[in-house]
């Protein structure tokens, strides 16, 4: 059987954990897939990490998302906070193109996640 990781799709590790909004994103449950490592290597080897977003943005998303009951509906639903939060009128042009890279680096994952769908089913670290 092949090796496997958990893969945090917020990353990198060294971002995401600097603020306790982000690190509380990072730990949420769906977004820590299992993956053959080979996969998560790839992944890493081929996505760029997302960004960090703005300190009110964050706390945005933070309260906005909400988590999904698998890997690919909790993506989804976070990457619509962000979307949604960097709509808020407050927000300021590089804040809200911060988020839409953040969304982009998000959704770049998508294939693999869903490509590991079948071998997996996503298993989560509980």
């Amino acid at each position: 059987m092949p090796r496997q990781d958990r893969h945090h799709l917020l990353f990198s590790r060294q971002e995401w954990t600097l603020r306790p909004d982000a690190e509380r994103l990072r730990e949420t449950r769906t977004l820590v897939p299992v993956l053959d490592r080979s996969l998560h290597n790839e992944i890493h080897a081929t996505c760029p990490p997302v960004p960090l977003l703005g300190y009110y943005a964050l706390r945005l998303v933070a309260t906005r998302f909400e988590e999904g009951n698998n890997t690919l509906q909790s993506m989804d639903n976070l990457m619509s906070a962000i979307d949604v939060s960097s709509r808020h009128p407050r927000a300021h042009q590089i804040e809200r193109d911060l988020a839409q890279l953040a969304i982009q680096a998000i959704d770049l994952q998508r294939d693999y996640v869903a490509d590991a769908m079948p071998r997996n089913h996503l298993r989560l670290v509980v």
